[in-house]
């Protein structure tokens, strides 16, 4: 190796993993050191993924010694973030705060443009899970889900097919037997929100820390959490389960799209990354991630925490995955035919 830097050489060595653990760290570390990573988001500025994506980014910065900044590229339902993520060089240097459940629902459906595996995607860590909210606005008559049932319709609003909004939605008509019409195109959660209080559309969905402060300030009223257990910020709104009835050939969806639901938010590197830059990433975000300062910042903005780690994610997506093939075909009529 005469003439080559001993930072030329250690990158050779850590890019065919021939390293130790902790040399293949330290060569991890001088890589990023420096650098500008950038972190996608696949929605407006204001949303929920953007704005944790920006409370973190600090901190993500801190932590590896780069310049960290957010890049927003919203359209199709966060679908073009993710894609353009797989187009740019596998080198850690982009890194998404992804939607895990609608790139995991992207894939079952065979949605146009979805052109990853979710179990080869490199989970770096889950950041945030917030169950979603099925709300509408404060002047709606639909006041509950009784009310909902007996309308001839229910309008519900989102951004596009299999975008965490509008397959919740399909889910819930479909298992309580709910008239429904879902619209798509907003733009994201604020866009939605509006149309709801407008009554432009009757009710929306939305991960519930989204929804928080329009059901604060009274635009927004809850009528049931789309979880198995209710939400500890908004312990007087019951879960679909105690409401309504759930049809009991459709309780293995309900069940199924709630545990995708948990996985939500989370970090995520391309295909292709190298083991030693993934392994550095994973390991700053799970420190970040435990940081007391860190945690309260999310608690006091309504913006919680909860960390899982990459590994872990990782092995939950592909578990999910594979529960979810041999009924690959009911999932597409309910999510994508049934209700646009």
């Amino acid at each position: 190796m005469a003439g080559m830097s001993r930072r030329a050489a250690l990158g050779s060595f850590a890019a065919v993993g021939l390293l130790p653990g902790g040399l293949a760290r330290a060569a991890a570390a001088d890589y990023f050191r420096g650098k500008t990573v950038r972190i996608l988001v696949g929605s407006p500025p204001g949303g929920g993924y953007d704005l944790y994506a920006r409370m973190l980014a600090p901190h993500f910065a801190q932590k590896i010694g780069a310049t960290v900044i957010i890049e927003n590229r919203d359209g199709n339902g966060g679908l073009m973030a993710l894609n353009f993520l797989l187009g740019r060089p596998a080198d850690g240097l982009a890194i998404m705060h992804a939607s895990a459940e609608a790139a995991m629902l992207s894939q079952l459906l065979e949605r146009d443009g979805s052109i990853w595996d979710v179990t080869k995607l490199h989970w770096l860590a889950k950041t945030s899970a917030a169950p979603k909210i099925w709300f509408v606005g404060k002047n709606s008559k639909i006041r509950s889900v009784a009310d909902a049932l007996n309308a001839d319709r229910v309008v519900w609003a989102s951004t596009g097919p299999a975008d965490n909004i509008s397959d919740v939605a399909a889910i819930i008509s479909d298992a309580i037997g709910l008239k429904s019409k879902i619209v798509i195109g907003y733009k994201g959660a604020g866009d939605m929100s509006l149309a709801v209080v407008s009554g432009e559309v009757d009710a929306g969905i939305l991960s519930a820390d989204s929804a928080l402060n329009g059901i604060h300030n009274g635009d927004l009223r809850p009528i049931a959490m789309f979880d198995s257990k209710r939400w500890a910020h908004l312990p007087d709104t019951p879960t679909l389960a105690e409401v309504a009835n759930i049809k009991p050939d459709k309780a293995w969806l309900v069940d199924l799209r709630q545990r995708i639901g948990d996985a939500q938010r989370a970090m995520v590197a391309a295909p292709g990354t190298g083991d030693e830059y993934v392994g550095f990433l994973r390991q700053a975000w799970s420190e970040i991630l435990a940081e007391p300062a860190v945690i309260e910042e999310g608690v006091k903005a309504n913006r919680e925490i909860n960390f899982q780690s990459g590994a872990d994610l990782q092995e939950e997506i592909a578990g999910l995955m594979k529960t979810a093939a041999p009924r690959v075909a009911e999932i597409k009529r309910i999510l994508l035919n049934s209700y646009f």
